[in-house]
């Protein structure tokens, strides 16, 4: 009875003695491999004593026999067999041994029958090695916490080089083939995916629990050994020869190799030495360690616990790691945090021998293999016709890691990173940004994120250069295309915190903030900018041909406060049904396509980097052109929002513009303290009061003392206060009917009133005029803050 049927038929004490002797079965396989035989004297010391793996005869039979085992146990959810196999170290004892003794022999002069049957044991070997090294990823977690220790030995096991020596010799020996049969072929790619499996195989990550330095390590030795062996060169010689369409079936496990050989590298880390850059070393000028990375630190975190760290700034981190660790350890797991990405959270620790090797790789993909590599890659993907194809999230995250590398150095020619800059490819990409926005798939949209950045930074770094003509090209076509646009408006606006990690956010504002200022550098270049737009036509009623062309001439930025325009499409669809959307041309402003941002939505992601502050520099010129260029402090006006600025002067923290930032966040709070003491405002703006007394007062303190934030007119002053006030009923962003409300209405039970004198705040927003009670109008009396003319009020008075 076949134990796979017994599992579902027989008892669980039946069921026990079935899986042990299917166990005794498989070992009974293994046994019969080979053993280990003493043998004497080699070319160098004939007396020499030494033990040798000698395979049995019925070794590729045995071999077989467990192949067909693992693929039996497959259908299974035990995976008993890779289990028993693990805990004989079968790979390590056995295959491995096999795998080199037999490739020795093919390199002989062999019979016909010999060689046949030494080929067949060595691809037997390599399809074993495939099995055992495959990723646990997409298994269930208990079965990848239960084999992680097991991948772990194995990637030990090919750290050392007779075993790279073997795998490398036998790929380049049927790859040099003119012609290659269809199992040749596919040794060669085995192979490949041994290198593959191997390289993905994650080492620990060094916390303060780690013991010693050997578990580090083991990655960083596998690329020295990849590297003596000259088995990165030759991955980088198929990497530059990619677009060759007899390489086209082994493009993907090279894409993955490469990845895997930056597992966790972050780019600075690359540039520790920068004057070795495309520079051979010079063995008899030799840089010390600690000169390029400050040493190595044992770091002593109590109870024997030892941790190595490579920079002095780093020595203290780790202490404050575990001790915020400690903090929130009961705290629930932030479900966006634990989804499974293709990068990992957390950058390793490089060994700084590692550091040359990784820079001279980085330096030859991008010089000789990234244009012809990239270019074959996407056309690839293009081909699969689908954004969701696992290779392409990985591809968007080479390509665009590559070029950040290429755009940290700038000994590096922009040329050599040119075929991102291609029309096609970064249109490629850009669909799949959309689609994955479409299908709320935010992983891939999230790498999708990192290479549109780079791409437009390298567009940038193009102009005025001899690259100017492929720069303009794409910038072209980019700001040409009104879809294209709104979708940068739509990514700051689908930020959730429940379902979206802060390094997501992070991303975001980065890339926002690229294509922001690199609109407006073109725009600046180029008069009369037009975009092309997608709007409604209505078939009927052609006396609105006249209003259509007047629509035509509007900006294609959507704004929040002008609804003129949905309202008319609404009313002209109840009107007429028969509508389609036709392509136009709009004359681009700049300025109102930036108001596109002034939303609530933005506002609230932005926010939550405020606390703790990260990506300062992105973050605060979004929150400026909100509150200052387009005139709404007021979006600011929420309790969570507000409570996040008062991070920013908590002196334990620094990050850039500073002072700028904090002269904003004084601005929007002396603002603030005008709306929240007149309920009228309060109820208009849908102002939230701080229930949060210690630091209410100790804002009112600061703002009494500093000069934080008077240097912008305000946007809300008293004399708006008492408009509104009279004013009566007004419609605005957030704001409600104040017909019928009390002065104490607007108060929330058990928040903060914020009580200033009045000289406190004389010297900001007193501008020395008088009362605004006659101000009030009829013609006033239902107009919206938005249509209040700030130069129109004061000039009245």
């Amino acid at each position: 009875m076949d134990y796979l049927e017994a599992e579902e038929q027989l008892t669980d004490e039946q069921l026990s003695e079935e899986i042990e002797r299917f166990r005794r079965i498989v070992l009974s396989a293994c046994s019969s491999l080979g053993n280990l035989q003493l043998a004497t004297g080699s070319a160098q010391d004939p007396t020499e004593r030494r033990m040798e793996y000698v395979p049995s005869d019925d070794c590729l039979a045995s071999l077989k026999d467990i192949k067909r085992y693992i693929q039996e146990d497959e259908q299974g959810e035990g995976k008993w067999v890779l289990r028993w196999l693990g805990e004989c170290n079968t790979l390590q004892n056995d295959i491995i041994p096999i795998f080199i003794h037999y490739t020795k022999q093919l390199n002989r002069q062999l019979s016909d029958h010999d060689h046949d049957h030494a080929l067949k044991t060595v691809m037997m070997c390599v399809e074993l090695l495939v099995f055992l090294t495959w990723s646990m990823d997409s298994e269930p977690e208990e079965v990848k916490v239960r084999f992680i220790r097991v991948l772990r030995s194995y990637k030990r096991a090919f750290a050392n080089s007779p075993a790279v020596f073997s795998l490398l010799s036998t790929a380049v020996m049927f790859f040099r083939k003119a012609h290659k049969t269809d199992k040749e072929a596919l040794l060669v790619k085995g192979i490949l995916y041994v290198f593959r499996n191997v390289l993905a195989i994650p080492d620990p990550l060094v916390s303060p629990t780690s013991r010693g330095m050997s578990q580090v390590e083991v990655h960083d030795a596998l690329i020295a050994v990849l590297d003596k062996e000259l088995a990165i060169d030759f991955f980088l010689t198929l990497a530059s020869s990619a677009d060759d369409k007899q390489l086209k079936d082994l493009r993907p496990t090279l894409l993955d190799i490469v990845y895997y050989l930056f597992y966790r590298v972050p780019v600075p880390a690359l540039f520790d030495q920068q004057a070795t850059w495309f520079q051979a070393d010079n063995g008899s000028k030799r840089l010390g360690r600690h000169n390029d990375f400050g040493g190595v630190y044992a770091v002593s975190t109590g109870d024997s616990t030892i941790m190595p760290v490579f920079n002095a700034k780093e020595v203290l981190h780790p202490f404050a790691n575990m001790f915020k660790k400690r903090q929130n350890m009961r705290k629930p797991r932030d479900p966006a945090e634990a989804k499974a990405t293709p990068v990992d959270r957390e950058w390793r620790t490089l060994d700084p021998a590692s550091v040359p090797v990784l820079r001279r790789v980085a330096a030859v993909f991008i010089d000789s293999c990234f244009n012809p590599f990239m270019s074959a890659m996407f056309e690839d993907a293009k081909a699969s016709g689908t954004a969701m194809d696992a290779m392409t999230p990985r591809l968007l995250y080479v390509a665009a890691y590559f070029v950040d590398v290429s755009l940290t150095n700038p000994a590096v020619d922009l040329g050599c990173t040119s075929a991102l800059v291609q029309t096609h490819i970064f249109g490629l990409i850009m669909r799949n940004a959309s689609a994955y926005v479409e299908m709320r798939e935010w992983v891939p949209l999230e790498q999708a994120m990192y290479c549109t950045q780079q791409i437009l930074l390298s567009l940038g770094r193009m102009r005025g250069t001899k690259l100017d003509s492929l720069s303009e090209n794409v910038l072209s076509n980019l700001f040409y295309d009104g879809d294209a646009l709104d979708l940068f408006v739509r990514l700051c606006r689908v930020y959730k915190p429940t379902k979206h990690s802060r390094r997501f956010l992070e991303q975001v504002a980065r890339l926002t903030e690229t294509f922001l200022a690199t609109l407006k550098s073109y725009a600046q270049a180029k008069a009369g900018l037009l975009v092309k737009k997608r709007v409604k036509k209505r078939a009927k009623k052609p006396a609105k041909a006249e209003s259509d062309g007047e629509e035509a001439a509007a900006d294609i930025a959507p704004d929040l406060d002008d609804t003129g325009d949905a309202e008319d499409e609404e009313s002209g669809s109840e009107d007429n049904d028969d509508t389609n959307e036709v392509l136009v041309e709009r004359a681009f402003d700049a300025s109102k396509f930036e108001r596109a941002f002034a939303t609530s939505d933005v506002v609230k992601a932005y926010s939550h980097l405020l606390a703790p502050p990260s990506a300062i520099e992105y973050v605060y010129p979004m929150l400026s052109r909100i509150a200052v260029a387009s005139e709404r402090p007021h979006l600011f006006f929420k309790r969570n929002i507000m409570l996040r600025m008062l991070v920013l002067f908590d002196d334990q923290y620094t990050y850039p513009h500073h002072t700028e930032m904090l002269d904003l966040v004084a601005w929007i709070f002396r603002q603030y303290v005008t709306v929240i003491n007149s309920p009228a405002l309060t109820h208009h703006y849908k102002a939230e009061e701080l229930n949060h007394k210690l630091a209410v007062e100790c804002m009112l303190a600061f703002l009494k003392q500093s000069r934080l934030g008077t240097t912008v007119k305000p946007v809300i002053t008293r004399h708006i206060v008492q408009l509104i006030a009279d004013g009566g009923d007004t419609n605005d962003d957030g704001a409600g009917d104040d017909k019928g409300k009390g002065e104490g209405e607007t108060a929330a039970q058990g928040a903060v009133r914020i009580e200033a004198d009045e000289d406190d705040f004389d010297f900001d927003f007193d501008l020395g005029l008088p009362p605004v009670a006659a101000v009030s109008s009829t013609a006033n009396h239902n107009r919206s803050m938005d249509d209040v003319d700030m130069d129109e009020v004061y000039l009245n008075h």
